[in-house]
């Protein structure tokens, strides 16, 4: 599923593709999203932002006649994926071509495709294989992610440790909490407690003064880092120009069972956390006995 670096490089593509746009017509093409958004909803509008909000992708339409901006919310999921096709044959040749998704395929173009928002100078196209991906009609007003954007100011070594303290959960399940800190997943979970030398299964509220600020460094550096590199495509991710991300090459112990430490000379060891893989050293991650949990 994309993480916050993934769904970063499609937004980050998209808006200039799509700023100051008007929509002119949107067709769900499959009956799951047409019970969530009203096709009729955002005709007319313009795009006034793009932004990301945690894992999701947000549009936002200002009306002439609408005092509320509506909000378009994208979740990409396990397969989904936007394209932006400029309104010329050789680009949507190109975005045809990208689709074809396995050797199964009937030679049908698109056939994935679940829906298309047609502005005057080309097509967002809305792609999902599997169908997970949702696509939903929010008001501005009330749309607020659960938790905090650690790329945002207002995430601060002190206020990283006010969320740590009283949670006696381990180190990876907290870091995957949505209502604390919105947008990492498994992968740079993995990541960033191996670059911080902090142990998956140490409490959260059992960590010091030298590794809080540690940890609050290595959020920010490897999210930055991944979307330098457009994020980390294994099978699905794809962005807005249909291309994959790199950062899986700088990976250091997710997805390495048994192979060498790059800072040690440990073995990576995989364990199971909230049936969810955890990669890490468990020489350059250690963990004391008092401050392990094992759930």
């Amino acid at each position: 599923m994309p993480e916050l670096p993934e769904v970063e490089t499609v937004v980050r593509q998209l808006r200039p593709q799509i700023y100051g746009k008007a929509l002119l017509e949107v067709e769900l093409l499959d009956p799951k999203l047409r019970r969530s958004v009203p096709e009729v909803a955002l005709v007319r509008g313009r795009v006034d932002d793009v932004y990301r909000s945690g894992k999701q992708i947000v549009i936002a339409f200002a009306h002439s006649r609408k005092p509320n901006k509506d909000l378009l919310l994208i979740h990409l999921r396990m397969t989904g994926r936007l394209i932006w096709s400029e309104r010329n044959k050789a680009k949507r040749a190109l975005a045809r071509h990208y689709y074809r998704q396995s050797p199964t395929e009937t030679g049908k173009d698109l056939q994935h495709l679940r829906a298309r928002l047609h502005f005057a100078e080309g097509d967002l196209l809305f792609f999902d294989v599997r169908r997970f991906g949702t696509v939903e009609l929010a008001d501005h007003r009330t749309h607020q992610p659960l938790g905090l954007e650690p790329l945002s100011d207002h995430f601060t070594v002190s206020l990283l440790r006010e969320l740590l303290s009283k949670r006696k959960q381990p180190m990876k399940s907290w870091l995957m909490r949505q209502d604390l800190l919105v947008g990492i997943g498994n992968i740079y979970a993995s990541e960033i407690l191996f670059h911080a030398g902090i142990s998956p299964l140490r409490r959260a509220d059992r960590l010091n003064n030298q590794e809080i600020p540690k940890l609050y460094r290595a959020i920010r550096q490897i999210l930055e880092r991944a979307i330098r590199h457009c994020g980390t495509t294994f099978s699905d991710f794809q962005d807005t120009t249909g291309e994959t991300g790199s950062y899986q090459r700088f990976l250091k112990v997710y997805d390495r069972k048994g192979e060498g430490c790059y800072r040690c000379d440990g073995r990576i060891r995989r364990i199971v956390q909230q049936q969810r893989s955890t990669f890490y050293c468990p020489k350059c991650q250690s963990v004391r006995g008092s401050q392990a949990v094992s759930r």
